[in-house]
């Protein structure tokens, strides 16, 4: 995965003081997920704007909102590595055995919620947590609370229900201790107002002051990231394109599904090479 970006594999060490894993093994680990995730985003994004492929807004999920920060020329790529250093290892050490995360289709969020609500106790909790779509939701606790949640979700009509290879309860009120931390440590840091619109992850809004984009950042690992209404505030806003970085094609495919009349193109399946080819030749026959 990291293998074609060595430079910045070599300019995170130098700020985190070790070595990046690139193997099967380290990707089992969130830890390590996150930190490749960021390093290889940031990467291609630069590579294509080199290029001469300029974005209109940027929008990251989850952990890449740090990238989508950085392009946006709101972090340096030395200060975000950093904060996605520490996000890492306070995710992973604050719950390390049954807890995670789920996803629900075929129910809207006001009946995920109703499944939540009937499940949630204080031993065994679980929340509502990202909204995807507007019938695919996901819900993080403990794992026997999001089970629950599956079965009421199921008598509600659910479609399908998926376990999420995550031991983690990222984006609910479990992550709120870790979340302040890093709201302390991203005040320590100079930011700057963005360059690019930025789309929040908490709120689905576009932000253009450098105060509330730190505060995304440090909130969106305790809060549901509202996937659906950031795409929906850029094609209101005139997007016509969604670019995904490498690797995978999961925000390409939800794009898809709710906004057929845009185009989308997954980086990591095409090459940044067509991708550049595509962008212009879009944009010459739009013009």
């Amino acid at each position: 995965m990291l293998s074609d970006v060595p430079d910045y594999v070599n300019h995170a060490k130098k700020n985190i003081r070790f070595n990046l894993r690139d193997d099967e093994d380290a990707f089992q680990s969130t830890f390590w997920v996150q930190l490749a995730l960021f390093v290889k985003g940031v990467a291609a994004a630069r590579e294509l704007m080199k290029q001469g492929i300029q974005p209109q807004f940027v929008a990251g999920h989850s952990i890449g909102a740090f990238a989508a920060a950085v392009i946006a020329d709101v972090l340096t790529f030395d200060d975000a590595i950093k904060l996605v250093y520490q996000r890492a290892k306070l995710i992973e050490e604050a719950y390390p055995d049954g807890y995670g995360m789920g996803v629900i289709s075929g129910l809207t969020e006001r009946e995920v919620k109703k499944a939540v609500e009937l499940s949630h106790t204080e031993a065994l909790p679980v929340y509502l947590s990202n909204i995807n779509d507007e019938q695919q939701i996901a819900v993080s606790g403990s794992v026997e609370g999001i089970h629950t949640a599956f079965q009421h979700a199921q008598k509600l009509g659910a479609r399908k229900t998926t376990i999420l290879k995550v031991a983690i309860p990222s984006h609910c009120p479990l992550m709120a201790d870790v979340s302040q931390e890093l709201l302390e440590l991203v005040g320590t840091f100079t930011l700057n107002n963005p360059k690019i619109p930025y789309l929040a992850n908490h709120t689905g809004r576009i932000l253009r002051q450098k105060d509330k984009i730190a505060e995304d950042l440090a909130l969106n690992v305790a809060y549901p990231v509202r996937w659906h209404d950031m795409a929906e505030i850029c094609v209101e806003s005139g997007a016509d394109t969604f670019v995904e970085m490498p690797p995978g094609n999961v925000l390409t495919n939800l794009v898809k599904q709710a906004h057929g009349t845009t185009k989308q193109i997954a980086a990591g399946e095409v090459g940044l090479e067509a991708t550049r080819y595509l962008i212009n030749k879009w944009k010459e026959q739009a013009e």
